[in-house]
């Protein structure tokens, strides 16, 4: 193998860009594989284009709570083009260079474990003296019954250049809430179809209270009903959803916000012992239990512990150290429990919902749970 690393990190997302460099930051050398844009989902797809799509929106609405402000209102192409600029365009640019400065290399196009502690990049082979650490992170799931109809995902969601007409949602998670939230704002005329409660994995009076508020706004929430049917007239022409009541929804786009699967289906899993599309079970240093040496490592999304950017950083954070730690002949001094027990979380609905830690339902008696939510 002619090029050999310390560390080699599957994925640029903002996980693996934290394992990279804490593992540089403590004394060994570090090099990055990624297919799309450096930076990943959270850059460019899911947090900051989000984000930037929600601000103006609770601008507005708290505008309209103040006393003596009229005439607050959102001019959708701006807003649209804030967006852009947050997502710099979906150009990575700046963070390859954050790269290159920070010491870390880059290899473009799709990697793939090829055994023990070897990657291969297209025709390039990658060992790695004491690890590989998979940050793939996840990707949206489409279920069968939309799959015909080419729906949008929280990518299209977060990066459309127009606003439809007619949206509807399927799911009603964090991202069917929160785009509901946006794409009404900005005009669209959504309806939000969920199998169950809102949020459910928070508590019920958080559901009930975001439900209202939705409703309030315009959109339509339509609860305890799933999609049976889809189709589309042509290419790209009206969508209707068939639902399990019988009754039909019409739309110009529809968005599959129904979970996440982990982006491991591709990456040579094989070849250790691990079935291609799994989710990776690992212990508080984040080291794959399934195989054996110690060398695999998985932060972030791929597993499963804690599906938000925030956790995935602090995860690479303690992945970096306990790889630098080994490398030096040291167990680590610190590991990862929060993301198993003590999550905090937001969701950018009106009213904006915290959490942090197990909510009560599942919680046992000796765990601490707590959850806020601000109107």
């Amino acid at each position: 193998m002619a090029d050999s690393y310390d560390v080699i990190v599957l994925g640029a997302g903002p996980t693996g860009e934290n394992v990279a460099d804490r593992a540089v930051r403590g004394g060994l050398t570090a090099v990055v594989v990624e297919s799309e844009l450096v930076g990943g989902e959270c850059s460019y797809w899911a947090c900051m284009p989000s984000k930037a799509l929600l601000r103006p929106v609770a601008a507005v609405s708290e505008a309209d709570h103040v006393r003596g402000a009229v005439g607050a209102r959102l001019d959708p192409p701006e807003v649209l083009a804030r967006r852009d600029y947050f997502a710099d365009d979906w150009k990575d640019d700046g963070q390859v260079a954050w790269l290159k400065n920070a010491g870390i290399d880059l290899f473009r196009g799709p990697g793939r474990i090829a055994g023990n502690r070897i990657v291969k990049v297209g025709d390039t082979g990658l060992r790695a003296r004491h690890a590989v650490v998979v940050a793939t992170g996840s990707r949206a799931v489409v279920p069968p019954p939309l799959a015909a109809v080419a729906p949008w995902t929280s990518r299209e969601a977060t990066s459309a250049h127009a606003v439809p007409g007619r949206l509807a949602i399927v799911g009603g998670g964090v991202v069917g809430c929160e785009m509901a939230t946006a794409w009404q704002a900005l005009g669209a005329r959504v309806t939000l179809l969920a199998r169950g409660r809102l949020l459910g994995r928070l508590p019920a009076f958080v559901s009930e209270l975001v439900a209202r508020e939705l409703r309030a706004a315009g959109v339509d929430v339509r609860l305890g009903t799933g999609v049976a049917g889809a189709s589309r007239d042509g290419a790209r022409g009206p969508v209707t959803l068939t639902l399990g009541d019988g009754t039909s929804v019409e739309a110009d786009e529809v968005l599959a916000a129904t979970g996440r699967a982990p982006r491991t289906d591709d990456i040579g899993l094989e070849t250790v012992g691990i079935a291609p599309g799994s989710w990776l079970d690992v212990d508080d240093t984040l080291r794959v239990r399934a195989v054996d040496g110690g060398w695999l490592y998985a932060a972030g999304d791929v597993n499963h512990l804690a599906l938000l950017t925030h956790m995935g950083k602090y995860q690479a954070r303690v992945c970096g150290d306990a790889i630098a730690a080994r490398a030096q002949g040291r167990e680590p001094a610190v590991t990862d429990r929060s993301s198993r027990t003590c999550v905090p979380q937001v969701v950018f609905t009106l009213p904006e919902v915290a959490a942090v830690g197990l909510t009560k339902e599942p919680a046992t008696p000796c765990a601490s749970w707590s959850t806020r939510s601000a109107t």
